[in-house]
């Protein structure tokens, strides 16, 4: 069909409030009348934990306005903006209802029909994406390597320059948190990655993994990166793609999935356990002249969006590590709040969110509380900083690395 009348049928279905449901979502829209109305998912909503229901409905809602009609379909706005995308409601449910899933659905519809209702505090990062491919305006190449070399003299570990090259067994996708806005956490991962002697290539021009795109619901930006990531990859020929971010990991595993790619995608966790092995990691460790007692927050999409193992393998990881004494929280598996792009459309509601996970680290009474999320990290550092507590926050592998590199 011409595009011009393309554009005149889709001007038409928003003046008559029609929505059109693509063949791929209609097992969610299906999945989503499983619903009982049970409740239970209100008992874990971590909004819903701070908010209570005078001003928000919780996620039984969000279903219940997708199967709706379509002119009731709007009102899921004032909604699905507060869902973190934790997945603990869908976790809990009998039926496994996926709400994640409904509410990026229900986002990307909001996104392509009713773009004037897609809150204004994400237009920031959707400019940023739409012109560099990247959450984040990316740092000029010499700022960002002098940056990272200062962060690293203060942690005590050295600096190593990039690889990029082609044909080798490991990418190590940093995503762009880490390439731009947490550089200690790029440099470590390529210090963990030398340790363990991989042969890994980092690529010449890194894109977003397009999670933020999904979280705001632009689907022409999601195409345009998945096709970005895939053709790279395919490319480089590597085996597997290494990965230090959870947001990034769970998403590109859902590309590779859908892409039948020929290629594995792993947290750097995943990757030391599965890939390294338990003994063979255990002949690199040194002796630390420090003892430290460590906590470690699991990421949602680490934890829940690719599976609980994922936590087993970290905490192995933290008790292989010689003179570091592990504790576990009352309650690893609680979002911080900071997902689903809440900490940039109500930062109020989602720092009120990281309160209670910042009450059970400091209950924990570990030194240290680690975590395998840029943003969880962010999250919860700033909050710890704010409490002038005296636990302190470190990035997993930044942690990894400090206690791989004796000094």
């Amino acid at each position: 069909m011409p595009e011009k009348e393309m554009k005149f049928i889709e001007g038409i279905m928003k003046e008559e409030d029609i929505t059109l449901i693509e063949p791929e979502e209609e097992e969610t829209c299906q999945k989503v009348e499983a619903c009982q109305n049970c409740g239970l998912c209100l008992t874990v909503c971590p909004i819903l934990e701070v908010l209570q229901h005078e001003s928000y409905s919780g996620p039984r809602s969000i279903t219940s306005e997708l199967s709706r009609t379509v002119r009731e379909f709007w009102k899921a706005k004032d909604i699905v903006y507060y869902c973190t995308k934790c997945g603990r409601c869908q976790e809990i449910c009998s039926k496994n209802v996926p709400v994640p899933k409904v509410v990026s659905l229900i986002r990307s519809k909001l996104f392509k029909q009713r773009r004037e209702l897609v809150p204004k505090s994400f237009e920031a990062m959707l400019e940023n994406l739409q012109k560099y491919g990247l959450a984040f305006e990316p740092m000029d190449e010499e700022a960002r390597v002098e940056s990272a070399k200062g962060r690293l003299e203060i942690l005590g570990l050295p600096y190593v320059p990039d690889k990029v090259k082609s044909h080798v067994e490991v990418l190590y996708f940093p995503g762009c948190q880490a390439d731009n806005l947490l550089p200690e956490i790029r440099e470590s991962a390529k210090l963990v990655l030398e340790k363990l002697g991989a042969d890994y290539t980092l690529l010449p021009e890194l894109k977003c993994c397009s999670l933020p795109s999904i979280l705001m619901g632009d689907s022409e930006t999601i195409d345009k990166l998945e096709k970005d990531f895939i053709e790279k990859v395919k490319n480089l020929g590597v085996k597997t793609v290494v990965t230090t971010c959870a947001g990034c990991t769970a998403t590109l595993e859902e590309i590779r999935k859908r892409n039948n790619a020929d290629f594995e995608v792993k947290h750097i966790i995943e990757y030391i356990i599965e890939d390294i092995g338990e003994e063979k990691f255990k002949k690199l460790l040194q002796n630390h002249p420090e003892h430290v007692s460590v906590t470690i927050h699991s990421p949602c999409h680490l934890d829940r969006h690719l599976g609980k193992y994922t936590t087993d393998y970290a905490e192995e990881i933290l008790e292989m590590l010689p003179n570091v004494g592990f504790k576990k929280l009352e309650d690893p598996e609680r979002c911080c709040g900071a997902g689903g792009l809440l900490n940039i459309y109500n930062p109020q509601i989602s720092k009120a969110i990281v309160k209670k996970e910042i009450e059970d680290i400091q209950k924990s009474g570990a030194q240290t509380v680690v975590t395998p999320c840029p943003l969880c990290l962010v999250q919860i550092d700033q909050a710890l900083f704010k409490k002038k507590a005296e636990t302190g926050a470190l990035d997993y592998t930044v942690f990894l690395a400090k206690r791989l590199y004796v000094a």
